[in-house]
């Protein structure tokens, strides 16, 4: 039995972001972090399955391959609902993915609809502006294909878009489409996760957001520096860790890298129940080295923060990614404040 619904993303974060929407007890929803995990995952029948094709920051050529790649281990012609996810600033490559997607497709109505209204994004006349847009963007010239392009100012509009488009519907969106989807279906997600101690923070991002936040856990766990990367030897058993400037220019993939395989050590070392990972680049690093090819998607910690399951090496782990750009200057320390009560009760 094919999913009932395929979501394709350009990047680890947004499928999971995206495809949390449809998340619950009873529902099964699936993330392949590359295309070659596609038949395994499909083999388990999952109610939902998003695919990663880590297309944004490619040429575009690359991402033309790697959309071609993972559509054609997929059974596009039998899931009734399909969605492009797309960054919600519309960046990457979306042109050259959305015409090997639609090539693909066929005959199937374009409706594009990356409006995000819950952080202030919404489309009005073909322009894409809000929070965090300096200039309105033109929906249309991302997309390199003819699509209908509705406005959308709130939920209530998103919702009766999706309900009147019908079948054979090609979406494009982001975590705004996903979840009015969801709602159309009635499967939208309203489980809040918790997460079981020990929890690890592991920060690769250098957004301002994040490193906010990591700031603000400094009163309540030991905050481990890595600098350009190199984690120091490290004697506490709670901890939080975030990769800074060296100051000696060191390469962003490098640094990244160094940083990676540091925190792949301490992982087998401490062996956490829960692992929050701020960074996208870091994040796949990191499972890359745990060898972790899909993902299990279970709910929402916060909105915007989905919490997967994965199987390591010493058992379960609760996975929760961060956008490096996203959350209040306390939200670390809250969810760290969290779960720390949770064991002392």
């Amino acid at each position: 039995m094919p999913p009932e619904v395929l979501i394709i993303a350009d990047d680890l974060t947004g499928a999971l972001d995206s495809s949390v929407a449809f998340a619950g007890p009873e529902r099964s929803v699936l993330v392949a972090r590359h295309a070659d995990a596609i038949p395994d995952l499909l083999d388990r029948r999952p109610n939902v399955l998003a695919v990663n094709t880590a297309s944004r920051e490619c040429a575009p050529e690359t991402a033309a391959k790697r959309m071609t790649a993972a559509l054609a281990a997929l059974p596009l012609n039998d899931v009734p609902v399909i969605m492009k996810k797309v960054d919600s600033r519309l960046k990457g490559n979306i042109a050259a993915e959305m015409a090997i997607l639609q090539n693909a497709l066929g005959s199937r109505r374009v409706i594009a609809a990356p409006a995000i209204p819950t952080m202030g994004r919404c489309v009005r006349g073909g322009l894409l502006s809000g929070n965090g847009i300096a200039q309105p963007i033109a929906v249309a010239e991302r997309l390199g294909v003819s699509a209908e392009i509705p406005d959308v100012a709130n939920d209530r509009d998103m919702a009766a878009i999706v309900a009147q488009a019908g079948n054979d519907t090609l979406w494009v969106g982001a975590r705004g489409l996903a979840f009015a989807l969801a709602g159309e279906a009635g499967t939208v997600q309203t489980h809040r996760s918790r997460l079981a101690p020990p929890l690890m923070i592991v920060n690769g991002s250098r957004d301002p957001i994040t490193l906010a936040q990591i700031e603000r856990l400094g009163a309540l766990t030991p905050l481990i520096e890595a600098p350009d990367g190199a984690v120091p030897l490290v004697r506490e058993r709670s901890f939080a860790i975030t990769i800074s400037d060296g100051g000696g220019g060191e390469a962003g993939d490098v640094a990244g890298a160094r940083f990676c395989a540091s925190i792949d050590k301490l992982l087998h070392t401490y062996k956490p129940q829960s692992l929050l990972i701020s960074g996208g680049e870091s994040c796949n690093g990191i499972l890359d080295r745990l060898a972790i090819r899909s993902l299990q998607v279970e709910a929402e910690l916060r909105p915007g923060l989905p919490v997967s399951r994965a199987i390591t090496p010493w058992g379960n782990l609760q996975l929760v990614t961060k956008s490096g750009g996203f959350g209040t200057p306390s939200l670390l320390a809250e969810i760290l404040t969290e779960t720390m009560a949770d064991v002392s009760q």
